[in-house]
């Protein structure tokens, strides 16, 4: 009976701190976008030359604004307590999920599959 209790103690702590650090929708938007944004600064440096850095600064900053302005108005955070998940709302009705989080911490997917889910969104 003993281990039982010093076992449930333990679950119902760590429950409990994963409930007071689940992150928030500003905590998937930073991540989703952090990735968006290498993936972006990748794909905009690829294709510059070298003249270009600052027409590719330029693109780089815009491409992050719109896709910035994008996943504000449409990603939704559902928090399940004891973790979170960000999911991206596509135009035609469907969502993709792009990220989870728990103990504080958001795990996105990788870019190909941040790609995909965005296809129907930009």
């Amino acid at each position: 009976m003993k281990k039982f209790l010093i076992a449930l103690a333990v679950v119902i702590t760590i429950a409990g701190i994963a409930v007071v650090t689940c992150p928030d929708k500003q905590a998937h938007k930073d991540a989703i976008m952090s990735v968006i944004n290498e993936k972006i600064n990748e794909s905009v440096s690829k294709d510059s030359t070298e003249g270009d850095e600052g027409i590719a600064l330029f693109a780089s900053s815009l491409g992050s604004g719109i896709v910035g302005y994008v996943i504000d108005n449409r990603l939704t955070v559902k928090n399940h307590f004891v973790f979170s998940t960000g999911e991206i709302n596509k135009l035609d009705g469907t969502s993709e999920r792009l990220s989870v989080g728990v103990f504080g911490h958001v795990f996105t997917f990788s870019k190909e599959d941040l790609d995909k889910a965005m296809d129907g969104i930009i």
